[in-house]
């Protein structure tokens, strides 16, 4: 092969990652709005559109767009953007294809945050001042809880002796960990507080306010700017840490920076909506399956398709069961653990 058809084949190639990404920018729009026409309410796509527009429309269905449908499509629309690309980062500077925000442990941390403030809440003698709102707010609980899995995950990450593949046990025990610490909270717990623990630990969009797409918003977009721009030196590092450096990456810097900004961002989307998993361990995958492994397709490729999952996913738990609301975490465990083991049966694991 001349150098004239390898250009060719080469720009070929480009161009048939470049359509995959422009083919799901397309859809995501139309997965967008969808989401706001589903619910036991049914509205209907001119109707969406109209109300968005600011014309006449039933004050009800204006409400239910606004206040519950539009936040809910949002946070799944960030989360899902986050949670895959916080995983296709994770993976590329570890290289390992097992890692993401659920193995790693900082899902778990989160839950048993909130757990832990559900139980003190009721369980704690009256306090003042900052005691009071630390006791009080789940959301903080939780994203103090992560701040310490986090913490630790960095500091292992930051050590030359340690291997990706320890950090992944580390995780793998930070996840045992927090979830035996739940199960004693939950065990000595009232009813009520029983309840209150399950119902935060199952993912859920429906919770999402304005406040929080908000924290979302502005947490995804700065992650975004970063994992983005570092997309040269996150192939650099798929040659190992060594050929990296030769080419002049700063390796420690990109792995803490990275980690700590998939961290965060991770324990911003847990704090806001619970624990969805598995979007940043599969995303990833398919993505690869379908672009390769070169980091400046597989991130906005992930970006877009952890989106599209989790809408289509939320959308569907709105309209499977008649009348019943069903947690988008569900969805995205059935979907995501089958898939997931069909790709390691089938040797396809990027």
């Amino acid at each position: 092969m001349n150098a004239h058809s390898a250009s060719d084949a080469y720009r070929r190639h480009l161009g048939r990652k470049r359509l995959l990404f422009a083919g799901m920018l397309v859809l995501l729009p139309f997965a967008f709005f969808h989401a706001l026409t589903v619910g036991p309410v049914g509205i209907g796509w001119t109707e969406v559109v109209r109300i968005l527009l600011g014309y006449d429309a039933p004050e009800t269905h204006s409400r239910i767009v606004y206040h519950l449908r539009l936040p809910q499509a949002l946070a799944s629309l960030l989360a899902g953007a986050g949670l895959a690309i916080s995983g296709a980062t994770m993976q590329a500077v570890l290289r390992n294809p097992l890692c993401s925000p659920f193995t790693l442990g900082i899902s778990g941390a989160a839950a048993f945050g909130a757990a832990l403030v559900l139980f003190l809440r009721d369980e704690t003698v009256a306090a003042t001042g900052i005691a009071s709102w630390l006791l009080g707010s789940v959301t903080v609980g939780a994203f103090l809880s992560s701040l310490l899995a986090t913490g630790l995950i960095l500091s292992l990450s930051g050590r030359r002796s340690m291997k990706t593949e320890t950090i992944i046990l580390v995780g793998v025990a930070l996840g045992a960990f927090y979830g035996a610490g739940i199960m004693m909270l939950q065990y000595f717990a009232t009813e009520r507080q029983l309840v209150a623990m399950t119902y935060w630990t199952f993912g859920d969009t429906h919770r999402a306010t304005w406040p929080s797409v908000v924290v979302m918003s502005l947490s995804v977009v700065v992650s975004i700017i970063y994992f983005v721009s570092q997309s040269w030196n996150y192939n650099a590092l798929a040659l190992g840490e060594e050929n990296a450096q030769a080419l002049g990456v700063p390796v420690r810097r990109v792995m803490l920076g990275t980690m700590f900004c998939a961290s965060m961002l991770t324990a911003v989307l847990v704090t806001s909506l619970g624990i969805i998993g598995f979007v940043g361990l599969v995303m990833p995958h398919v993505v690869r399956l379908l672009v390769g492994s070169d980091n400046r397709f597989v991130l906005p490729c992930s970006l877009v398709g952890g989106a599209l999952l989790l809408l289509v996913a939320d959308s569907a738990g709105r309209s499977i069961t008649p009348g019943c609301l069903m947690p988008v975490s569900i969805l995205t465990a059935f979907l995501g653990a089958p898939f997931f083991l069909l790709m390691l049966l089938n040797g396809k694991n990027a």
